[in-house]
């Protein structure tokens, strides 16, 4: 079992074995989940957006495409996705 201490301003100090163990660094954010009776549980908070982005960049890396040619790639199926629902529209002078 592993004891922590919370300091003079509310901070508490993971033990460096933990924060090995699970790849934790500063500025982690945790969520506080009151258990009752004194008990609580901390668990970290992973927003969704970071895993999407950590996914993203490893299939770009497998798959050998640079962010340029994913966001040229991008442009040109969104104006032909455009260009299948309004047609060819003309700019207005």
């Amino acid at each position: 079992m592993t004891t922590v201490q919370i300091r003079a301003k509310g901070t508490i100090t993971f033990p460096a074995q933990l924060r090995s163990k699970y790849k934790l660094q500063e500025g982690e954010v945790f969520t506080v989940i009151d258990l009752g009776g004194g008990s609580f549980l901390l668990k970290p908070r992973i927003y969704e957006m970071d895993k999407i982005s950590k996914q993203a960049e490893k299939t770009l890396k497998e798959d050998g495409v640079t962010l340029e040619e994913l966001f040229e790639t991008s442009r040109e199926v969104r104006k032909e996705l455009f260009k299948e629902r309004y047609g060819n529209v003309k700019k207005l002078s």
